[in-house]
């Protein structure tokens, strides 16, 4: 038997995802600007795991 969300925790999950994606949009452009390679790849690296995590809720909501 699948689990079923109901329709307002997918459009929780999907308003997180939205909120999430601009927070890795903006430590995407702060890392750019520093100059610091250190600090650059651990921001780049944050943002890349938040957009696994964001991928994943996408897969919840459509799925």
């Amino acid at each position: 038997m699948p689990m079923t969300i109901d329709p307002m925790t997918k459009m929780y999950i999907s308003l997180l995802a939205i909120a999430l994606m601009f927070v890795c949009n903006f430590l995407m452009i702060f890392a750019r600007k520093t100059s610091k390679p250190v600090v650059r790849f651990i921001l780049k690296t944050i943002a890349f795991l938040m957009l696994i995590a964001i991928f994943f809720m996408i897969v919840i909501v459509v799925f």
